[in-house]
């Protein structure tokens, strides 16, 4: 039934998110300050998209989640459609990951990332699916593998991988082929790690420009399934002096700006690294605001934030154990596991234990559709929970 009941809401989700889009604006004005006079906008545009995301917020918590599971395939089919349409539009900076509309610009892979949780908990809800049969792991696999491609292919690697562990949790929850899963994950481990040192022994041309002689005696051909730039994260990672003034510019003032805050930081508006332009201004308010705040509030402030997002997640795992039903219960745990993968991603390649990715930081990050799809996103949990079974 629709509507919204003001005592069955999860007030502390609702408290931690409202706490996270104060410092959100907070921190994204600190990731642009120059100097008293000299401050970007993109904190006053950071509310106006945290408005959005709560006004779509307050709409999905009065809709009664069991027609999104009826709805679930037009949802499905229209981010589909979405991640068609944006690999024809203009491409910025090397990528077609954006469309443009009046006074907003959409990225679809957010969505993208809503609707796979929606599609596959809508079918394996189903009351007559049979989890041991061989199309309906096929048909698992299909129904992620389309929009994996599709955004892949923009190409938004880091945010196409997050697909994995989303149906991964859900597949496994739902007893989905468990063995077959395990054997996936192990193989698609083993696999990272080859190309991982693939990347790490590959030619470059500096490699080539070398006479035989003073070559490294392990050079591998060049591999051709990622891009230069993917492959020099990867680089950056793996060898903690390669290309320090470019592609290792950003994981190297994240760290020091990270390590310089002590326990207690230096003080709001008083971050060096982002003050003085060390850590870029075009990547400060997005990717790496976390390096923002742990500089300006120290370890005391980043472990805060961290138990922020506990909390938060910690209640998306309540509402998922609390569902009145299958379909609830497995939304729920997939926009759970989202969330984490983007806390504990980008957290740990801003400390160098993960290699640098795309993945901006729930609720803090700048980014209209990435604020306005995790609103969203948590507009459904938070539906689920009013509308819960009473223990």
């Amino acid at each position: 039934m629709n509507g919204i009941q003001l005592k069955r809401l999860d007030w502390v989700m609702l408290g931690t998110i409202l706490i996270f889009v104060a410092f959100s604006g907070a921190f994204v004005y600190s990731a642009q300050f120059k100097s008293d006079d000299v401050v970007g906008s993109d904190w006053a545009k950071q509310l106006v998209f945290a408005g959005m995301g709560l006004c779509a917020y307050a709409a999905i918590v009065w809709f009664d989640y069991s027609n999104v599971a009826r709805l679930s395939w037009w949802i499905y089919g229209g981010a589909i459609f979405l991640l068609i349409v944006v690999l024809f539009c203009p491409e910025v900076n090397g990528a077609h990951r954006w469309i443009k509309l009046p006074g907003f610009t959409l990225q679809p892979s957010e969505l993208g990332k809503i609707a796979v949780a929606i599609g596959l908990s809508g079918f394996l809800a189903a009351p007559d699916r049979d989890m041991d049969e061989w199309i309906t792991f096929f048909s698992c696999a299909a129904i992620v593998g389309l929009p994996f491609l599709l955004i892949a292919a923009e190409p938004d690697l880091s945010t196409s991988l997050t697909l994995a562990p989303i149906s991964l949790a859900i597949m496994l929850y739902a007893g989905v082929k468990r063995k077959i899963l395990l054997i996936g994950v192990a193989a698609v481990v083993l696999c990272a790690a080859i190309s991982c040192l693939w990347i790490k022994y590959e030619i470059t041309p500096e490699i080539e420009k070398m006479p035989k002689s003073e070559r490294p005696s392990l050079v591998l051909p060049r591999m051709p399934l990622l891009e230069d730039y993917q492959k020099g994260r990867i680089k950056v990672f793996l060898t903690k002096d390669h290309d320090l003034a470019d592609a290792g510019w950003n994981k190297l003032q994240s760290q020091i700006a990270v390590g310089s805050g002590g326990l207690s930081g230096k003080g709001y508006l008083k971050g060096t690294q982002n003050i003085l332009g060390f850590l870029p201004r075009t990547v400060a308010p997005t990717d790496f605001i976390f390096c923002v705040v742990a500089e300006e509030t120290g370890f005391m402030g980043g472990a805060f934030f961290v138990l922020l997002y506990t909390v938060l997640l910690g209640r998306c795992m309540r509402v998922s154990l609390r569902s009145r039903d299958e379909f609830g219960r497995l939304m729920t745990l997939g926009i759970g596991v989202m969330l984490f993968c983007h806390v504990f991603v980008n957290i740990a390649m801003t400390i160098g234990v993960l290699p640098i990715t795309g993945l901006p930081l729930p609720l803090m990050s700048y980014g209209g559709s990435f604020m306005v799809s995790t609103l969203i996103a948590l507009g459904l949990v938070q539906s689920v929970y009013q509308r819960r079974r009473i223990r």
